[in-house]
């Protein structure tokens, strides 16, 4: 079985390291290089105007830690034929289970201490704290981690999800009485209450396994579900074969299709416009994209900055919707319309172009809000509009012909 793990792990890394490629692109990486050299100039002139004593420290330091402490859920690198494969060795698995703990540890652990680093500073001058005890957090950390992952492992011999309650419990509430017990009373407390809850959790998960057996059903669906969550990631800078998105119903927005069939001629507006409204594919990624850009947006007060971004989001944001352009495709009935591909085309063009100008509005409305410049709001907006008409004029044409080609 730890064979078993380590070609699964080494096939993880490869498939990580092929999506990354997409990912950590040129522009990307550009972006990314002024945004966090930006937050990091922002941080520096608020900690040289912050001083020690402010009543707020106290509360923003706590919710930051436990917040850090949620970062990372047990991977355990599971496929869904295993059920059926591995089952004659449900007994070794423990040892497979073990080894996907450890692994989950070590990364969460990096994130914890690069998340400890950042708040270093912060830390040491709202409480003038030595470094020793501030590392004192980050092994706090840790330790709840481990216990973090051990009531996951936990649960999969339960054979059912915990309750909120117990999560909540778990995962928030006791960390936070742990680290306010830290910062007021004495790193001394927390270390021990951290000590004291994942030694409950391990010692209750090491008698649950052998007394009972592993839901092979839920473990495979939180794997599912854990690795959806990449997967989402990455599908906004390519196409991803294993994101398969559900389709609800939202009879709330009938309104609007109903609008949309009453105005408009072309029928594949409202194909298009349904397809987007009740897809979590298509929907997903144009408010999460247009979300993470006004966050983005609201803490950036370089002007250049901001306007790059939002070429850039709108520029994904458009490329993403590019698969909805096909989404009828395999519909044998879409073909029997007597309707040209120029006139689908101008149908998606159309709802693409209203999409899109939403977003650059959007994003030109926070920008100048979060600089108070009403003339940052209409430049961005200009630009924005123009790399609107420029994927619509020049880069949807040549992107749809290659897929009816």
């Amino acid at each position: 079985m730890l064979n078993l793990w380590t070609q699964r792990k080494r096939a993880h890394f490869l498939e990580m390291l092929k999506y990354l490629r997409y990912v950590l692109n040129d522009h990307f990486v550009i972006a990314l290089m002024f945004l966090v050299g930006d937050l990091g100039f922002g941080y520096s002139n608020f900690l040289k105007s912050f001083h020690a004593g402010t009543w707020w420290a106290g509360p923003v330091t706590i919710i930051c830690l436990t917040v850090i402490l949620q970062f990372c859920s047990l991977a355990t690198l599971l496929k869904r034929a295993d059920p059926v494969f591995l089952l004659p060795r449900e007994h070794d698995m423990h040892a497979y289970l073990k080894k996907a703990r450890i692994h989950s540890w070590i990364f969460s652990t990096i994130v914890e201490v690069i998340g400890t680093i950042i708040l270093f500073p912060f830390m040491a001058i709202a409480f003038k704290l030595p470094t020793a005890q501030i590392a004192g957090f980050a092994i706090v950390l840790i330790i709840l981690k481990y216990g973090s992952l051990s009531l996951e492992l936990n649960q999969l011999y339960q054979n059912q999800v915990f309750g909120w309650q117990k999560r909540l419990l778990a995962n928030w509430i006791l960390p936070l009485i742990w680290f306010t017990g830290g910062i007021y009373l004495g790193i001394w407390f927390a270390l021990i209450g951290a000590v004291i809850q994942s030694f409950i959790e391990i010692r209750r998960e090491q008698q649950q396994w052998q007394t009972r057996s592993l839901s092979w059903t839920l473990a495979v669906n939180l794997e599912d579900q854990r690795m959806l969550k990449i997967y989402r990631f990455f599908n906004l800078f390519t196409d991803v074969p294993n994101v398969h998105g559900t389709v609800h119903r939202r009879k709330y927005l009938d309104r609007i299709l109903a609008i949309i069939d009453q105005h408009s001629n072309n029928p594949y507006v409202y194909l298009f416009s349904r397809a987007l409204m009740r897809s979590t594919v298509y929907s997903g990624l144009y408010f999460r994209l247009t979300a993470l850009g006004v966050v983005l947006l609201i803490f950036i007060s370089n002007v250049y900055l901001s306007i790059f971004l939002q070429l850039l989001f709108v520029y994904l944001i458009g490329f993403q919707l590019l698969p909805l352009f096909a989404n009828y495709d395999e519909n044998v009935f879409t073909h029997l319309y007597p309707i040209s591909v120029e006139t689908k085309a101008a149908g998606f063009n159309w709802l693409v172009a209203i999409l899109l100008e939403f977003t650059v509005s959007l994003l030109a409305i926070v920008a100048g809000i979060s600089n108070l410049s009403i003339l940052q709001t209409v430049i961005t907006w200009i630009v924005g509009s123009i790399e609107v008409w420029a994927l619509l004029k020049f880069y949807f044409p040549i992107r749809i012909k290659k897929m009816n080609s």
